[in-house]
């Protein structure tokens, strides 16, 4: 389903096509890391300003949509992904539960924004107690057919648990959607027992990828991707909420831009570093510019 999106900066309005035409409104808002206004508007995509908050450093889009929300339940990408797994890819899944093994105590496992159900599945595959939190209409039609999972359908910044109940959520490629990524990680820490872990990923805005890309960045998406983070400010948030042992990693490179309004592959902007792919895929886990953030957090023992 195609949209098409511009915003009329003088109404504060925004036509959209979902597939037909209608009429969004926009919001102002200001940084949901340290709720200040001051701002610089480092460039605009598709009609959507990104801005820096000049004091923490967070990068937000501001004005965004006001139905943004409803939109993710509706027309978001929830359950992107492959429809099948091959025989690889599931064994690599194995693995990676098996990494959070360690945290098992309670046999409790969230999974803010599964999509398919990849993970969760997996999980559960492995012993754990699975539950999950998803609004996208079609990611909650793909876990109902696939797992046995208690889930929640409610937006992450709504969900509740009693404090204390698992030992591990994980919130994979979704921070980068919620409206404020500070009170979903506030719900989670109180959600964690104590020692538990917190596994998190989303995009990296200080990215070799995105430096050499700029404002074509496929990851930069107005209607979607509405708070971009760094390794400096995702430490930020989660020490400032009460996370210790925070770890953060980078991983992949790329040359991929895109437009989404009507979506559209553009060709690399540059072609110098195509020979070096995959050097670069193998070496930028060592530095912090890899273009996908991989974090883990603990909750304090005491």
């Amino acid at each position: 389903m195609q949209k098409q999106c511009l915003i009329n900066n003088k109404s504060g309005r925004i036509k959209v096509y979902l597939p037909m035409e209608v009429e969004e409104e926009t919001i102002e808002v200001d940084c949901d890391l340290c709720g200040r206004a001051n701002h610089q508007v480092l460039f605009v995509k598709e009609g959507f300003p990104h801005r820096r908050c000049t004091t923490c450093g967070l990068v937000y889009v501001s004005p965004r949509l006001k139905r943004h929300l409803e939109l993710q339940k509706n027309y978001g990408t929830g359950a992107m992904g492959e429809e099948r797994l091959t025989a690889a890819q599931t064994k690599r899944l194995h693995r990676e539960v098996a990494k959070i093994e360690p945290w098992r105590q309670l046999n409790r496992f969230l999974d803010i924004g599964p999509g398919r159900g990849w993970y969760l599945g997996a999980a559960a595959e492995a012993g754990w107690e699975t539950w999950a939190v998803e609004v996208n209409a079609s990611a909650l039609a793909c876990l109902n057919g696939l797992v046995e999972s208690r889930i929640m359908p409610v937006p992450a910044e709504e969900f509740e648990s009693p404090e204390g109940f698992f030992d591990v959520v994980r919130l994979s490629d979704v921070i980068e959607h919620l409206t404020s990524p500070r009170r979903v990680v506030e719900r989670i820490f109180r959600s964690l027992r104590p020692g538990g872990l917190l596994d998190l990923s989303t995009t990296n805005f200080a990215s070799l990828s995105m430096m050499i890309n700029g404002p074509q960045w496929m990851y930069l998406n107005g209607t979607d991707h509405i708070i971009l983070f760094d390794p400096h400010t995702i430490n930020l948030l989660l020490t400032q909420i009460g996370f210790r042992n925070v770890q953060v990693r980078t991983r992949d490179f790329h040359l991929k831009r895109k437009l989404y309004h009507p979506e559209k592959e553009l060709p690399p902007g540059s072609t110098i570093l195509r020979p070096f792919r995959n050097l670069l895929d193998k070496t930028l886990f060592l530095t912090a510019y890899g273009h996908q953030l991989l974090v883990k957090a603990t909750k304090p023992a005491t």
